[in-house]
């Protein structure tokens, strides 16, 4: 392999090292670095490029995709162990932490058309001749983690992408679904939010699939040589409705440890009560053209080439086992030590559906690659003012369950020393995704900007491709005040329980393609290494950016003098938030359904802006002659890392109130996508009045500590 890949390495290796010999810019100041002790964090940052490896990352990514790697499996236990003994070579302190979990496995799960004519329907994804690894014999059938176990037979009605909406345009055009099975198509909303809609309007069960018009062959090539679904691939996933807690399913708010206290699993609200099962859309067709009934209601039609029909004119039975219970899930965290008390946390995880090449040995490969140049530097000498953690969590799949657990397990060291959580999920070769905290976009645009991309530099790039996502009325007004921002963070990825849970400030930093966070092979048996060679990207030079871009981060968010939060811009960003959510309680036809008066909230915004430009003159001023001792300077910096936590909402118990912050949150009916304010959202979704009061003031009051908060740190600077 080393033979093989040489040839790339060596050639990475010298584009990385040219770049790194790039003159330095003429201005050297960066946020949160003094002039002079930038310098010397440029020489770091240099030496750290020049030894980043395509050959390094191409091995590291074949053992941890070698073989599929559900969590609670052997397979995930070995890959566990080779991130010990990898990072533990570099130098670097490597720990393992256990906890026992509630996970799903499958047991036996059979789909077939019963009436009128038996037509039996496969959850096996077809081999391939072209990928040696579909046919390896620890593959399972097709599943849906935390499906209830259970054995229907009933007609079945085609609910388009099964949320509440669908519902209601089936019940207008007389379709009943009481006691039915359902077959719904994946998309803008996670298969959780499907299942419990699906439950409450009385479903007995239900099947997804991916429809081409979503992701296959109407949005562009498919696998194994294009970016879209081809026809015998399934989507597995999880089902456990994270949105009452994440981590672990029985244990809210504490790890889950061998003797913690745990929920019942029949009172669980976290689990499913029907069976749920997916298919390729190849199976799926099968009763999707058989269908009669209704023509379905605009918005139904999917991409295969027939009239879609709502049913129910077929009967379906649908069976499927579920081996549950307690499973040793295992997190390896790297660590090293800074001279200070305080932590920057990087993290992905490394538990798979299948061989996980993309999702995540994309992203293990990288930090893997990271946590090697960094023990480099430490074994020649260098360390960083503040210790670097690279962490590779167990049973993300399952709902970031090794995650939460580990947040939850240290949450008060986390709170008091860690300055950020930074994940990376995956990456592919294609434009830039970053997502995060307000508070440090102006941070991620220098590191962006320094970071070269071919010719030009990944900040060049982020800004064509977002400027290029713009809505057309935006695009007319030209690019005069038009900058990147971070995209808010919702869920999806471990990055949300140092968000929500903890209040740390938070960074997902990837590369995605076409179609997002989606992939042809996401989730399926062919998630392999040979489709990463074909079409993810070929020789890892995407990686090597992305290697470099996060290195470059954790070193600057290590050793910055000052950590370079910008509240200024977190209190604007809120300010504009703000002002589109009374909105939020107007109907489509303009009527007024729940007044929002939200002045109150937009007048702390204005101060929490306005306080925060005075602290960070008088930190930069401060800085820059020298006015902050070390001993100052890690006070101010403990003082500014807690600020984010200012925003929790801690009054109620986490099986209660998990998601604690009161500015970020997730949309459950948009897939991951973040929601500002979450809790005044669902109080509007619900037309509630007193819970609308509530969480106004919650919102007041979280930034009013705020606001308090940015004035301490300010006394300290005078």
């Amino acid at each position: 392999m080393r033979r093989v890949t040489g040839g790339l390495a060596a050639l990475a290796v010298l584009m990385i090292t040219a770049c790194a010999q790039e003159p330095p810019a003429p201005d050297l100041a960066r946020l949160g670095f003094t002039t002079g002790a930038f310098e010397a964090q440029q020489s770091a940052e240099q030496a750290f490029a020049s030894g980043l490896s395509a050959a390094e990352m191409s091995d590291f990514h074949r053992a941890v995709s070698a073989r599929p790697h559900m969590a609670g499996t052997d397979g995930a236990r070995e890959v566990a162990e080779y991130l010990q003994r990898t990072l533990s070579g570099f130098g670097l302190e490597t720990t393992t932490y256990e906890y026992q979990v509630h996970l799903s496995h499958p047991r036996d799960v059979q789909i077939a058309i019963t009436a009128p004519t038996r037509v039996p329907l496969s959850v096996i994804e077809p081999s391939s001749d072209l990928d040696p690894d579909s046919r390896h014999p620890e593959l399972t059938p097709g599943f849906v983690a935390y499906s209830a176990s259970g054995d229907v037979e009933a007609p079945i009605v085609y609910v388009n992408y099964g949320l509440p909406a669908d519902y209601a345009r089936l019940s207008a055009a007389g379709v009943d679904v009481s006691g039915a099975l359902a077959i719904a198509r994946y998309g803008r909303s996670h298969r959780a939010v499907k299942v419990h809609t699906a439950q409450e309007q009385g479903v007995r069960g239900i099947i997804f699939y991916s429809d081409p018009a979503d992701d296959g062959y109407v949005r562009g090539a498919e696998a194994p040589d294009g970016f879209w679904r081809g026809p015998g691939m399934l989507q597995r996933g999880n089902a456990k409705f994270s949105w009452f807690w994440h981590g672990d399913p029985l244990t809210p708010g504490v790890a889950a440890s061998a003797d913690a206290p745990r929920v019942d699993v029949a009172a669980a609200p976290t689990l499913p009560r029907i069976p749920v099962a997916p298919l390729p859309w190849s199976e799926a067709r099968k009763i999707l053209e058989r269908l009669d009934g209704p023509v379905a209601p605009a918005g139904f039609q999917g991409g295969l080439p027939f009239t879609y029909r709502t049913g129910p004119s077929l009967s379906v039975h649908l069976k499927v086992a579920m081996d549950d219970g307690l499973k040793t899930i295992r997190n390896v965290v790297a660590r090293l030590p800074g001279r200070g008390p305080q932590t920057v946390l990087f993290g992905t995880h490394h538990d798979a559906w299948t061989f996980g090449a993309i999702d995540p040995g994309t992203a293990m490969a990288v930090l893997l690659e990271m946590g090697r140049g960094l023990g480099a530097l430490g074994r020649q000498g260098w360390q960083p003012e503040r210790s670097i953690e690279v962490a590779f969590w167990d049973a993300e799949e399952y709902g970031l369950i090794g995650s939460t657990e580990h947040a939850e397990d240290f949450q008060q060291s986390l709170r008091e020393h860690a300055v950020a959580y930074v994940n990376t999920d995956m990456y592919y070769q294609g434009r830039f995704d970053a997502g995060g905290a307000a508070t440090l976009r102006d941070f991620v645009v220098e590191v962006a900007r320094d970071t070269p991309d071919g010719d030009r530099s990944v900040l060049d790039g982020w800004r064509e491709s977002e400027w290029a996502r713009q809505t057309p009325d935006r695009r007319r007004q030209g690019r005069g005040a038009f900058d990147v921002e971070l995209r808010a963070l919702g869920s999806g990825a471990d990055f949300v329980p140092f968000q929500v849970f903890l209040g740390l400030p938070t960074l997902s930093l990837e590369f995605i393609g076409a179609g997002g966070y989606g992939f042809g092979t996401y989730h399926s048996n062919y998630d392999t290494r040979a489709y990463f060679d074909r079409v993810a990207d070929p020789g890892f030079r995407q990686g090597l950016v992305l290697a470099r871009l996060l290195g470059t981060t954790a070193m600057r968010l290590a050793n910055a003098e000052i950590v370079p939060y910008r509240y200024s811009h977190y209190g604007r960003q809120l300010a504009t938030a703000l002002a589109g959510v009374p909105a939020w309680g107007v109907d489509d036809e303009g009527r007024t359904v729940l007044a929002i008066d939200v002045s109150r909230a937009e007048r702390l915004a204005g101060d929490v802006a306005t306080k925060a430009e005075a602290l960070e003159r008088a930190l930069d001023a401060a800085l820059a002659r020298g006015a902050l001792d070390a001993d100052m300077r890690q006070t101010i910096n403990m003082r500014l890392a807690r600020l984010e936590q200012r925003l929790l909402n801690e009054d109620a118990p986490p099986d209660e109130r998990w998601f604690r912050h009161v500015v970020h949150g997730w949309n459950i009916y948009a897939m991951y996508d973040g929601q500002p304010f979450p809790g005044l959202a669902e109080a509007v979704r619900l037309r509630d009045e007193a819970r609308r009061d509530a969480e106004l003031e919650a919102i007041a009051a979280g930034l009013t500590r705020l606001a308090e908060g940015i004035d301490e740190v300010h006394a300290l600077v005078r």
